[in-house]
């Protein structure tokens, strides 16, 4: 079977769709405004010491609020949440300039008071390195500290593609 090579925006966005890649709830503080996002631009970039990198739409709201505060919590969804698609809806649909995401939703909060999600397989609380944030013009790579990392027993990570299939596999219903 032969590779069919593409350079088009949207056959590029679709052989993206093949990489491999968590789903996680991000989270912010910002004064007293608390905010979250969907995301899957994350991942590990040293072990020792910890660093994480996330990539953030420029104009979002969670990108704001990042740059002012430097920390930012990472939730890892639970493939076997039955409550995944829900909670997908709610941070990765609507704005935070819209909509108050965390109103009569189940979070907890860490001791710097950025919300997490009880429910999730890992927690990541981080401090931005800001000499190692990269302007991307529509994003922003940050790179950050893992300061503390919580997990629980049972479940599994929610990988992107997994997401991706259970939602085609539900329009098909």
């Amino acid at each position: 079977m032969a590779f069919t090579f593409v350079t088009d925006d949207a056959g590029l966005n679709q052989a993206l769709f093949r990489v491999t890649h968590g789903l996680y709830i991000l989270t912010v503080r910002s004064g007293d405004r608390i905010n979250g996002q969907c995301l899957d631009a994350l991942m590990q970039v040293t072990n020792m010491p910890p660093r994480m990198a996330i990539g953030i739409g420029a104009k979002s709201l969670t990108h704001e609020m990042i740059a002012a505060s430097g920390r930012f919590v990472a939730s890892v969804l639970d493939r076997e949440d039955e409550t995944c698609p829900a909670i997908i809806r709610r941070f990765g649909f609507r704005s935070g300039r819209d909509v108050d995401k965390f109103a009569d939703f189940p979070h907890e909060l860490t001791e710097h008071g950025i919300p997490y999600l009880p429910n999730a397989v890992a927690v990541y609380e981080c401090t931005v390195i800001p000499e190692m944030t990269v302007d991307m013009a529509t994003h922003s790579l940050f790179v950050a500290s893992v300061d503390r990392a919580g997990t629980r027993d049972g479940g599994e990570p929610l990988t992107y593609n997994e997401y991706r299939k259970s939602i085609r596999k539900g329009a098909q219903s």
